[in-house]
């Protein structure tokens, strides 16, 4: 229910407001389906993918088209996908292996060309291309030789590079930019390696190249800007900017845009939740309306048509599934589509609290606790579910690994350490060289004040996680065993030093701010990866890969399952051979996290479900288990 295929899942409105494309189950595979919203439609089926879940989709301009992504099973070199809505007629528009294509830009002017990205020439850089969505044809508009990245919008006729991205020496970012008519570029704006990390940037122009906007930070907060274009024709390196709106987060952003101009309408701001902020006050009477119908829920605007009078809205809380409405604004009325998953709305969910803790040296952590409501008093089993990234955030609302975890009789903490997107720029960048150290210090803090706050049973502590969340677990039993009973690690790094080896090409242009964050130069890549320290593991660990993952290769846990071997130590190993960086097919993800609640009902006693046949239906492989009779046997 929490990890297989959901009912309906990413909806996208068509430019027209008529229809809308989504994925849900067919025979037991997520395919795309189409259905107008004339009262009384029914949906149809437009793929008949039969083994792997299909992406989601989005629409061209024109509403003719759709267009999808795919890869051959997680190794994201994707392509792109062109299908009829009408027929399901499906065409591949940038044929090739090894090559990774990406969506660059769009506009409305000229609705059967897209602006896209290849990497087909130099697998480091993406080359910019305008691709005809009718004929396949596509011609060079920009050739990244140096590996600079650059945005380009539809000015006065045609397309046009407006923004280009440089790396500098210490990591930070340089903006030059490329004026409506001009072809030279000239340098804009110039970040440091902090503001950069914190989210300063340009953002690009409105529609009418009348305004340029962009994010900047100030007091370690992002305050979104704008800068006459006229006026960016004189000045240089210091050209004065309006200010639109200074937050009181760590996070903005913009979750809608004016139809005709493109200038933000409603921006968001989050911290451990999130709050509208309108600047278009003449939407305020929709957004109280909505306030009303969404009660006890959150709301945000997913999609609107070209014109911005109908409005997909998700509807969403911690405890109830979300779902999708339709917002005429003309008429002032919601209309329900579905719920994603409408068979968790029969059960009584865990709700998840928003908490404030703080770290030994006083930092705070923004933290979300769900309780397990099987066991009412004393410490009880507790799981530490560590966030990926390092440079991203946990958030508030349904949480599927939560609600599983509390079903089966443990609390659960999400923790955002320091080096954590969206908190401000000194919550990140307290994070610059601590891994292994100050980040996994936090970690460590939050199950103390667990434990101290009578919350956690010291002696049934698990930690948790994916990607560096995996790391994290890793850390864990080789930093602090006696803190942690067992461990999960899902496609983590165990050898920082490999980990940077093996990076995909094209984050080459990135390479430099990433090992900055790490600590490259300043720390001991050895002494900060636990595959060091693998003969200190004396508590259960299981650890899960996908054979394909090109971000965190498989080598890094067969390394550290190799070393435990060598140390008679007992560990357990799972691989899907059919996916990468991240467990995507639901049949996979069943039969994962059915050995997980197995494999923590083992160290802390909680319940879980029978296996039966979630491994069969998936392509899990053992490749190592702890003793014979553990996991998966009776």
């Amino acid at each position: 229910m929490l990890f297989g295929n959901p009912e309906v899942s990413g909806v996208a409105l068509s430019p027209d407001g008529s229809q809308i494309v989504f994925l849900a189950p067919h025979r037991g595979v997520l395919n795309l389906w189409v259905q107008a919203l004339e009262e009384g439609s029914k949906p149809r089926l437009l793929t008949n993918s039969t083994n792997r879940p299909t992406r989601p989709a989005s629409w061209s301009i024109d509403g003719r088209y759709l267009i999808t992504s795919r890869d051959s099973y997680g190794d994201e070199n994707t392509v792109l996908i062109r299908i009829n809505p009408t027929t399901g007629e499906e065409i591949d528009l940038t044929p090739g292996k090894g090559v990774k294509a990406a969506i660059w830009g769009d506009d409305q002017d000229v609705p059967d060309e897209l602006i896209i990205g290849l990497n087909d020439r130099d697998p480091r850089y993406h080359d910019l291309w305008v691709l005809n969505l009718e004929t396949g044809e596509r011609r060079l508009l920009y050739e990244a030789n140096d590996g600079h990245s650059v945005s380009v919008d539809w000015i006065d006729g045609s397309w046009q590079l407006v923004l280009r991205t440089r790396i500098k020496p210490d990591g930070g970012n340089a903006y030059d930019l490329r004026l409506p008519g001009q072809k030279g570029w000239k340098p804009f704006l110039s970040f440091s390696f902090e503001e950069s990390q914190a989210g300063s940037t340009p953002l690009g122009f409105d529609r009418n190249a009348t305004w340029l906007y962009g994010l900047l930070i100030k007091d370690g907060l992002p305050r979104l800007v704008r800068w006459r274009t006229e006026d960016l024709h004189s000045c240089t390196d210091d050209c004065p900017n309006e200010l639109v709106y200074q937050s009181k987060s760590g996070a903005l952003g913009v979750e809608l845009s004016d139809p005709e101009t493109d200038a933000p309408q409603i921006l968001i701001e989050t911290d451990l939740r999130s709050r509208k902020i309108i600047i278009d006050q003449e939407l305020l009477n929709d957004l109280s309306a909505l306030k009303q119908l969404a009660k006890d829920r959150e709301f945000y605007i997913v999609d609107d048509d070209l014109d911005s009078m109908i409005w997909l809205v998700s509807l969403y809380s911690d405890t109830h599934s979300p779902q999708y409405w339709i917002w005429n604004r003309n008429q002032k009325k919601g209309r329900k589509l579905f719920s994603i998953n409408p068979l968790l709305d029969k059960y009584k969910l865990s709700a998840m609290e928003s908490l404030e803790l703080r770290a030994r040296d006083g930092l705070r952590l923004p933290s979300y606790l769900t309780r397990s409501t099987l066991n009412q008093s004393g410490p009880q089993p507790f799981v530490l579910l560590v966030h990926g990234g390092p440079q991203a955030r946990d958030y508030w609302g349904l949480n599927s690994i939560h609600q599983l975890l509390a079903n089966r009789g443990y609390h659960v903490l999400s923790v955002n350490y320091r080096g954590s997107t969206g908190f401000g720029q000194s919550h990140l960048l307290a994070g610059e060289g601590q891994w292994y150290a100050a980040m996994q210090d936090d970690l460590v803090d939050a199950v103390q004040w667990a434990v101290d706050e009578g919350i956690a049973d010291p002696k049934k502590i698990v930690i948790m996680g994916g990607s560096y969340g995996g790391y994290a677990a890793l850390a864990g039993l080789t930093r602090d065993p006696e803190v942690f009973a067992a461990a999960v690690d899902i496609v983590g790094p165990s050898n920082v030093e490999t980990l940077l080896e093996s990076i995909p090409p094209y984050w080459e242009p990135i390479r430099k701010p990433w090992e900055r964050m790490v600590g490259v130069g300043r720390v001991d890549l050895e002494a900060i990866s636990p595959l060091t320290y693998a003969n200190r593991i004396q508590s259960p660990l299981l650890i899960v890969h996908g054979a394909n993952d090109v971000r965190v290769k498989l080598s890094e846990s067969e390394s550290i399952v190799a070393a435990m071997h060598a140390n008679d130590l007992p560990v357990d190993f799972i691989v899907f051979p059919d996916e990468g960086h991240g467990i995507e097919d639901p049949r996979n993800s069943l039969a994962l996290y059915a050995v997980i609640e197995e494999f923590l009902a083992k160290q802390l006693g909680g319940r879980f479900e029978p296996i039966g046949g979630a491994i069969k239906d998936s392509s899990m492989q053992w490749q190592s288990k702890s003793a014979t009779g553990s996991i998966g046997n009776k």
